[in-house]
């Protein structure tokens, strides 16, 4: 019998992180998390706005578990204060939730993945990357719990790449055999998401500044590269208008629903909306007070 999932999301914990730390410190720990469920009342979507986030979880800061390993990082140029981000939220085939975490600080920028089983958390900084100050942006686990990742080489900005990263070391392959696609160095792709017959999804952000759906294609290889396509999808719209501002994040429920996290009016607070696969268009269901969404 299949168990059933909810739409969950998360967001970093703003008063747990409050607490001053070395750098040092810094890079080797996950940010406080807080977990919430973003379930509708009686469970139809047609409720506009009646979404009432609940905290069902608080991850605290975690060391990660090998502090030892060398990742390629490098001082930066001007001093900023330290800042963390929350980048991407997946779920494993056991349900161990995976989270991917960045901070910069002024001795470069640093990816950790935080791994939450409903229990206890474990975390582990992420290395092996073709050039220093690089950030994991993105993530998906696929099948055989094969971690898919978005690379950014300019510390959050394109040129990105897409990677494979190892489940039991945090080691960063860029020569997968999964054929994953080279990316063109002024799209931005992001929102890694798998449908329930496993086919991956993702959004672009291109120079024309049109948010569109894609699919990435890793069984039909080229013929030249021996690498998987990119398949161009719909544009996303919103109010009839072409999404100018990339989604924040996108799942497929166990059904095959489609839903994403967006702020295409620069608001206070994000919002969740359902996405037609087909034509593109998002429809609001209602605020959502958190940075990253899944299934769980």
């Amino acid at each position: 019998m299949e168990i059933s999932k909810s739409l969950i999301g998360a967001k970093l914990n703003n008063k747990q992180n409050t607490i001053k730390i070395s750098s040092t410190d810094l890079a080797n720990t996950t940010p406080a998390i807080s977990l919430m469920s973003l379930d509708f009342p009686t469970g139809k979507k047609e409720f506009i706005n009646q979404i009432r986030p609940k905290t069902i979880n608080e991850i605290l800061p975690t060391t990660v578990d090998n502090t030892d390993t060398k990742t390629e990082i490098a001082n930066l140029a001007v001093y900023t204060q330290p800042t963390e981000r929350l980048t991407s939220l997946t779920t494993l085939s056991d349900d161990t939730l995976v989270f991917v975490t960045t901070v910069s600080t002024q001795k470069g920028h640093h990816s950790n993945l935080l791994f939450f089983d409903g229990k206890s958390s474990k975390s582990k900084k992420v290395s092996g990357f073709k050039k220093c100050n690089c950030t994991v942006e993105n993530l998906i686990a696929i099948a055989g719990d094969k971690l898919i990742a978005v690379v950014s080489l300019a510390g959050g900005i394109p040129p990105f790449e897409l990677v494979e990263i190892d489940l039991k070391n945090g080691k960063v392959t860029s020569d997968s055999d999964l054929g994953l696609p080279q990316l063109p160095p002024n799209i931005r792709l992001s929102n890694l998401a798998l449908d329930p017959d496993g086919k991956i999804y993702a959004t672009t952000l291109g120079m024309d500044g049109v948010t569109r759906l894609v699919q990435l294609d890793l069984d039909n290889r080229s013929m030249v590269t021996g690498t998987g396509k990119i398949v161009s999808l719909s544009p996303l719209t919103f109010d009839k208008k072409f999404l100018q501002k990339d989604l924040l994040s996108l799942t497929f429920s166990p059904s095959g629903e489609v839903y994403a996290l967006a702020n295409p009016e620069y608001e206070e607070a994000n919002s969740l909306f359902s996405v037609d696969m087909h034509a593109g268009k998002m429809t609001l269901l209602s605020k959502a007070e958190v940075d990253k969404i899944t299934y769980h």
